[in-house]
């Protein structure tokens, strides 16, 4: 674990930590990882998801990651720990602006969005 797999508009396999097929048919995936390494990269092209979408960002401290996400061209900067939600349909993508080690950014997609 994870299961690296391909998402729509990303630039390399996304890690899979939950995926429907893994338990019965469960309607939820969640994908993400560590982001201490991307400060200053998108990890994907802006795209969207036929699902709602859960980002997750948590580091060891308070304030320790921030992110900025951008919505169907509004953007919004999260600092640890924060949830966002992403409607379906929605164009999104994330920018890492500051990531401590330790800090992790997680999609929690409420059903198959690839």
């Amino acid at each position: 674990m994870p299961r690296f797999l391909p998402v729509a508009g990303h630039h390399a396999p996304a890690p899979f930590y939950l995926t429907a097929d893994m338990f019965g048919g469960v309607p939820v995936e969640l994908a993400g990882g560590p982001i201490d390494h991307l400060v200053g990269r998108p990890v994907a092209e802006p795209h969207r998801h036929q699902v709602d979408e859960i980002y997750f960002l948590v580091s060891p401290n308070p304030g320790g990651a921030r992110i900025e996400v951008l919505v169907d061209g509004d953007r919004h900067e999260l600092a640890s720990p924060a949830l966002l939600r992403v409607p379906a349909g929605a164009e999104h993508r994330f920018l890492t602006l500051e990531a401590e080690p330790g800090s992790y950014c997680f999609g929690l997609l409420l059903g198959d969005a690839r």
